[in-house]
């Protein structure tokens, strides 16, 4: 067996994880610049998003 971690089929390694797409454009979302509570910006679509667009998944680590 390959070296690492053990892994079920609901799992994801470090190198195994996807990038939300804009709910506007419906492009790969990278970063979030947040100006506000309600207010942020998608990149590299530039398309108004809410700040929350790359909310973190519960069980994953900060």
């Amino acid at each position: 067996m390959g070296e690492g971690r053990p892994s079920s089929g609901d799992d994801q390694s470090d190198d195994e994880w996807s990038v939300p797409d804009c709910p506007r454009c419906g492009r790969s979302v990278w970063v979030v610049t947040v100006s506000g509570p309600e207010r942020g910006v998608a990149s590299p679509c530039d398309c108004p998003v809410a700040p929350d667009l790359l909310a973190d998944d519960p069980g994953r680590e900060r």
